[in-house]
């Protein structure tokens, strides 16, 4: 009968040997537990990183400005508050809200995710400068190598070079002064003589230290012509409006021999590419 069976030593053995090979599989099982609850975890907190985080946590921004444009200002002008997050904050917006500063050229606005806010500006840089009506006064104006009038007064700044050239007859002159608002930019048959002035700058700046003033001569046909003033001298210069830095050069190298002169010219023309002394007007020297 059933009850009547009996176990060898060799089968109790082996009936504990089945319950010790139940203990892996319980490790088995907490191990399983433990990838589970890990998982849960790592979700948890790729949730928080990509979604809550960006949404909810202030952003930290950091602004690559210039003097005269200071953190607040620029987070006021990018509409930026100081809670902004991550994903408030519209890129394209930004920048667009930036570049339209009178002082700024360009902006750049860039995320790093989870939170970071770069703002990146280059300043306007002053070429040459013109007396006109801001605000109901005759003030200093600023202008760019892109013809646009960025800044007022005659306060110095750190974007103004020592020595730029100030440029009168400006189209669109009335009564004899210019009216002009910042951001504005000036004509576009005018804005080459800017874009010269600024290469002038750049590579051969002690042109302009002998030349402090560009006239624009209008001819009828809506081309000018330059009359430049040079430092400490009477004789004018009368250039083409497409003239090279060597060509001012040397005029003025021209302007050295003939200040000498007993009949001392009022104006050397140099449109041709050789230069004339002028007919009219000729006096007489000392």
């Amino acid at each position: 009968m059933l009850g009547d069976f009996v176990y060898t030593e060799e089968e109790v053995e082996e009936g504990q040997d089945v319950h010790r090979y139940d203990e892996p599989k319980k490790l088995e099982r907490a191990f399983k537990r433990f990838l589970v609850i890990a998982a849960l975890v790592v979700c948890v907190g790729l949730v928080w990183w990509f979604f809550i985080s960006p949404a909810m946590m202030p952003a930290s921004v950091s602004v690559s400005s210039f003097p005269g444009l200071d953190r607040a200002a620029v987070l006021r002008y990018a509409r930026i508050g100081e809670r902004a997050t991550y994903v408030s904050v519209n890129v394209a917006e930004a920048q667009a809200l930036l570049a339209r500063h009178p002082l700024v050229e360009s902006a750049r606005v860039v995320k790093n995710f989870p939170d970071r806010i770069s703002i990146y500006l280059e300043p306007r840089r002053a070429v040459a400068v013109t007396v006109a009506i801001v605000d109901g006064r005759m003030q200093p104006v600023y202008f760019d190598r892109h013809g646009v009038a960025f800044m007022v007064g005659s306060q110095p700044a750190a974007n103004v070079p020592q020595r730029i050239p100030v440029v009168s007859g400006l189209h669109g002159a009335q009564n004899g002064a210019l009216s002009f608002g910042l951001g504005e930019r000036l004509p576009e048959p005018i804005l080459p003589l800017f874009s010269f002035i600024g290469e002038i700058l750049d590579s051969e700046p002690s042109i302009w230290h002998a030349i402090s003033e560009v006239n624009v001569s209008w001819n009828d046909n809506g081309t000018f012509d330059l009359v430049l003033f040079p430092v400490n001298n009477s004789i004018r210069l009368r250039v083409s409006s497409d003239v090279t830095a060597d060509e001012i050069f040397y005029a003025l190298l021209m302007l050295d021999v003939v200040r000498d002169f007993e009949d001392v010219p009022d104006e050397i023309d140099w449109r041709s590419g050789i230069g004339v002394l002028a007919a009219e007007g000729v006096r007489r020297g000392g």
